[in-house]
């Protein structure tokens, strides 16, 4: 089990799950089924009921576009203070939510 402390970096923490995925066929079963559960395994904690985790593979004729969180809807639902929107601004949703589920320590400047 991987605790929160190893994921300082959502992009650690994105490649971590990658590399394993592509390494262990059995994980990437598991992250593709039940990726909340891995998310959980690998952060070391419970997340939130409501949160939703979709994993999804793209291939040579499937492509998938990301379009990132509204961060005004972010900063209205006051689910992130203004210096945690700074430092995911132009960030990735890993971060946004690492960083709203407090698991994940604000960059230093």
């Amino acid at each position: 089990m991987t605790t929160n402390s190893q994921a300082s970096k959502p992009e650690d923490f994105q490649k971590r799950i990658i590399d394993k995925a592509q390494a262990d066929a059995t994980y990437k079963q598991r992250l593709l089924s039940n990726p909340k559960a891995v998310f959980e395994e690998e952060l070391g904690q419970k997340l939130p009921a409501d949160l939703e985790i979709q994993v999804l593979q793209q291939g040579m004729k499937k492509l998938y576009l990301l379009l990132p969180i509204e961060l005004d809807e972010l900063a209205s639902s006051q689910v992130l203070s203004e210096e945690q929107l700074e430092a995911v601004a132009g960030g990735g949703i890993i971060s946004t939510i690492l960083l709203s589920l407090s698991l994940l320590p604000l960059p230093t400047k």
